[in-house]
Formats: C-alpha cells, structure tokens, sequence
C-alpha cells in the first residue's frame, strides 16, 4: 500500500510518503528432500539431503524471528513559512545614471523553518530520522538518528546539533555523539569572531570496546588572540588488546601535548609525546617506553631551543 500527499497554503509547504506492506514466509518451513546426485561429467556424488529446512538451518529463524514480516515507511517534510521580509531598495534611474525619485523596495521573505522526519518499521529493525534547520534569534540544525532491532549490535543512535549566533560577533557551536555497542564517540567545536578577537576550541573523544579490543581516545585544541596568539594541543590514547588465537597480548598509552604562542616581538613553541607498551606475543614478554620534549624560543635577540629523548625496550630472552 502506497500513500502521497502534498500541500502548499500561505504558512507552510508540505510533502509525505507512507509506504506499508506485509509478506507471509510459512514456505520457509516445508521441509526439502534432495536425492542423492553424481556430478556431470565426474565420477563425484553428492549426499542425500532429507527434510531440510530453510527456516531453521540458515539462520533466518534467529534473525527474522517470525515467518510473519510487515514493514512500514514514512516520510514527512515541511517548510513552515516566515512572515518576516528582507527590504532591498531599487532606485530609478535616468541613458546619465542618476536617481530621480525615491526608490522601490523589493520585498524578499526570510527563510523559514524547515523539518525532516523519516521512519522505517519492520519484525527485524526500527530506523528513525529527524534534521531541523531553524532560523530563529539564532540559526540552528539538528539532526538524530536511531535503530532498534531483535539484534543488539544493528543498535545505534547518532545526533548532532550546530548553532550560528549572530550577537556582538559571530559564533558557530557543532556537537555530534554517536552510542553504539561496541563504540561511542563525542565532538564538540566552538568558534568566535569578535571585533577585537578570536577564539576556537574543539575536543574529540571516542571508545571503542569489541572483544578482543578496549580502546580510549581523546584530543583537544584551543586557541585564542585575546591577550597573545596562543593554541594549545593535547591527545591521549589508551589500548588493550587481547587475542587468545593469536596468543598476543598489548596494554599501553600515548601522550602527546603542544603549546604555540606568537608575538610581533617573539616566537615559541613546547611539546612533548610520552608512549609506553606491555604485551606478550607467543607467550614470550615484551615492553618499551618513549618520552621526548623539545622546545623552541626566538626573539629579535636571541634562541634558545631543548631536545630531549629517552627510550628503553625490553624482549624477554631476547633484548
């Protein structure tokens, strides 16, 4: 079954799609004989199948769960219209180019808001869209999307929301997530345009958890003209692997930070990493670390600058 709508007055355009349907799969559980064959051409035979089901021994039964499958799909858009104007002055001219007379105005609506709604329902999954793009005191998109289903790893839900205000400046804040079982993630950025300064600042982090492998990452950046030029980094990584068929092993982090700040009248810059692993690898042990910093400073007057490394590794009956 199929439906289509569409509508357009003086305060809103609309559109919607449903689509539905349904499918019985009882054939799936008759039982199939296979005689036993030989191949053409070949001395080769093959086995006799006997009451063979379909249902049953692929997999379709844990999956599907029922021979009775339905669907349903809808979709939904409208543009919900602004009452506001945007006035454009048009002046006459006189073959001299001149304005003779007061000038007409061109009236140009102001963008409206506009939403987005998706659904699909079966007996296995359930997936649901929504994205908004709003033009209010601030102009703002949304969007959020989402599953359900009989399996859990097929489970997600992803959003994310990005602002532009327009008051004394211009800022621009985005934030995405993401939840999944074996993964979630976070995204934050904000950035600020003043008169007199900038400023930016963005942090991601992530975890990733599957069975052989736990995982844990996160970065930020910032920076800002307020007083001095200055940006700032940071990024850190923790890990365990574990694989038992492939008797290896590995436990560890890294960590990384950088520091940038610029003047007319000097130059700097600072950074350091520090990186450390344990594991073992066909039951033999093993281990390192690593640690550096450098830095840099240039004035009109002179430089100075460090550089700094240390390491140490270690390989059971080996190293």
């Amino acid at each position: 079954h199929q439906n289509f709508s569409a509508g357009n007055n003086e305060n809103s355009i609309e559109a919607h799609v449903g689509i539905n349907g349904e499918a019985n799969l009882d054939f799936l559980n008759i039982p199939l004989t296979i005689p036993e064959m030989t191949l053409p051409y070949t001395a080769l035979t093959t086995p006799q199948v006997k009451d063979f089901s379909l249902w049953e021994k692929t997999g379709l039964k844990e999956f599907l769960k029922t021979t009775k499958q339905s669907f349903d799909l809808s979709v939904n858009a409208q543009y919900k219209k602004n009452k506001d104007k945007h006035s454009i002055p048009i002046p006459f001219y006189v073959k001299d180019f001149q304005a003779v007379s007061t000038p007409n105005n061109i009236l140009i609506p102001a963008m409206g808001n506009i939403t987005y709604d998706f659904s699909f329902k079966s007996s296995v999954i359930t997936l649901n869209a929504n994205a908004g793009l709003y033009n209010q005191s601030d102009i703002v998109a949304h969007f959020v999307t989402s599953s359900s289903s009989v399996t859990d790893t097929l489970e997600y839900k992803l959003e994310g929301t990005s602002s532009l205000t327009r008051k004394r400046g211009l800022k621009l804040a985005t934030a995405l997530s993401l939840s999944n079982k074996f993964m979630e993630g976070n995204h934050d950025s904000t950035i600020s345009l003043t008169k007199k300064s900038m400023e930016a600042s963005v942090t991601t982090s992530a975890k990733v958890q599957i069975p052989i492998l736990k995982m844990n990452f996160k970065q930020e950046l910032n920076g800002n003209t307020k007083s001095k030029p200055t940006i700032s980094s940071s990024i850190g990584l923790t890990y365990d692997f574990n694989s038992p068929k492939l008797y290896s092993t590995a436990t560890g982090a890294v960590d990384h930070k950088l520091i940038l700040e610029s003047l007319t009248s000097y130059f700097s810059v600072e950074s350091s990493t520090k990186g450390d692993i344990k594991g073992s690898v066909l039951s033999r042990e093993y281990s390192g670390t690593i640690a550096s910093e450098a830095s840099t400073y240039l004035n009109s007057k002179s430089t100075r600058s460090l550089v700094k490394l240390q390491g140490a590794s270690k390989v059971d009956g080996i190293w």
